[in-house]
């Protein structure tokens, strides 16, 4: 098999590119490949390069590395993109949560929904269409991954552009498998068969069996009595390093009878009655995370990665991880088929919500690229939730498209999470937010 050459966008990130990169020097078929991480802080992306040659002295794998920050010379002839950046960094998502919370409304997270999630979209739209222009000429028909958030619009706007096959991925399933499959005791998380379906942070587990049994059916009936939490003591991290009281969930579990997404920090942002209300902060245990602590993770990693670069090398980088980008990439190139979680468009998987809305579902990865896994209708007393999130993101999506700021403005009074202001006062905070992001806003917006 022809080498492979595999950029990351992004490659400077100490979150997501040493991992990532990490997993597919331990992948067959891939780990002799040529990476280049692409950032434009080179600085950080020749520190990942040389953590990576380090784990490499121990892999000897063949495998190539360069940092650098000429997106052209980058993409040229790329077969794999995978895109992981925060356009403005924590500076502009700092003011992504500070204006909103000028006018009510407490983001837990801020990436995806509300007006947070709205500013993260109008900030990365003009870097996503001109690199989506830039793989297009240097590099068509290349396999792309989308990490970044808000992963439903963002990866919209590359499928609507890129010629080659388009996924956003995200780890937020892994959370549930993994927390049933600790309650059951369960060796593997292949011994799972599920089935789930929704937007992204926003989805929903309607089946849930192993060994023959009805897990769902079990957890039903005891988180009748007991919470989520109670069931499971511990709570695990999500990747970053952050977790969930689960409270939410636990609520939302007892409504549907069908289990959300367990991580309450983002999925109490697509509901304007608990982050719009710091009582109910308090009492679902909805933990803000900061712009502080953001910087503080960054640091710490930053300091793991210079002591890789000098010194031992932990365990937990000579493992794989469970993101399944290098599992996607591998199907792929060698023409093997693997199924997990996916973002899509709706070509009909979900047939409740509308098509064209980009989708979380089981998705089949082999040579063709990517299919969806038909799932069916969301449950009626899920999809009213679900729903109106698909035509504001839609309709955010086709403002940036169109470069009309009414259209913005409107997706954002749409927006659930600002239900509670009148017209005038979304228009405010909409402004102050496309005012403060003028530099990277389509140029329609100013």
């Amino acid at each position: 098999m022809d080498r492979k050459k595999i950029v990351f966008v992004g490659g400077g990130s100490n979150a997501w590119a040493p991992n990532i990169v990490k997993d597919m020097l331990l992948t067959e078929g891939i780990c002799d490949s040529d990476f280049v991480l692409l950032d434009i802080n080179k600085p950080a992306a020749e520190l990942v390069v040389t953590v990576l040659r380090r784990l490499n002295e121990r892999f000897k794998t063949g495998a190539r590395f360069t940092a650098t920050d000429r997106q052209a010379a980058a993409l040229d002839g790329a077969d794999y993109v995978i895109i992981a950046i925060s356009t403005g960094g924590l500076d502009a998502m700092a003011l992504d949560l500070a204006i909103p919370e000028k006018f009510g409304i407490y983001h837990t997270v801020g990436d995806t929904s509300g007006p947070g999630g709205w500013a993260r979209l109008m900030r990365n739209f003009e870097v996503f269409r001109k690199l989506a222009g830039e793989i297009n000429r240097r590099a068509p028909g290349a396999v792309i991954l989308n990490y970044t958030n808000p992963m439903t619009t963002l990866t919209t706007v590359l499928a609507r552009l890129c010629t080659g096959p388009v996924v956003g991925l995200c780890h937020g399933l892994f959370e549930n498998l993994e927390f049933v499959k600790r309650y059951y005791h369960l060796e593997r998380e292949e011994d799972l068969a599920v089935q789930y379906a929704g937007l992204n942070h926003f989805f929903w587990m309607t089946a849930i069996h192993a060994r023959q049994r009805d897990l769902l059916a079990d957890l039903k009936r005891k988180i009748q009595r007991h919470s989520v939490t109670d069931l499971l003591r511990e709570s695990a991290p999500d990747p970053l390093g952050f977790k969930s009281a689960r409270e939410l969930a636990t609520e939302l579990f007892r409504e549907t009878g069908v289990m959300p997404y367990l991580g309450d920090r983002h999925t109490c942002e697509f509901f304007p009655q608990y982050i719009t209300n710091r009582e109910n902060l308090r009492k679902y245990r909805l933990v803000r995370t900061t712009i502080r602590e953001r910087r503080t993770g960054f640091a710490r990693r930053d300091r793991t990665l210079r002591a890789i670069a000098h010194g031992d090398i932990p365990k937990v980088y000579l493992e794989r991880s469970r993101e399944t980008a290098a599992d996607i990439i591998q199907a792929h190139a060698l023409g093997r088929v693997f199924i997990d979680v996916g973002n899509l468009p709706n070509r009909g998987q979900i047939t409740n919500l509308p098509l064209g809305t980009v989708v979380e579902t089981a998705v089949r990865v082999d040579a063709n690229g990517f299919s969806p896994i038909t799932f069916g209708p969301l449950p009626e007393k899920v999809v009213g939730w679900v729903a109106p999130y698909a035509r504001v993101f839609d309709l955010a999506v086709a403002a940036c498209f169109q470069g009309d700021r009414e259209l913005a403005l409107h997706a954002l009074r749409l927006d659930p999470v600002t239900s509670h202001l009148n017209g005038a006062l979304v228009r405010k905070m909409g402004a102050q937010l496309l005012a403060t992001h003028a530099r990277y806003i389509p140029a329609g917006f100013r």
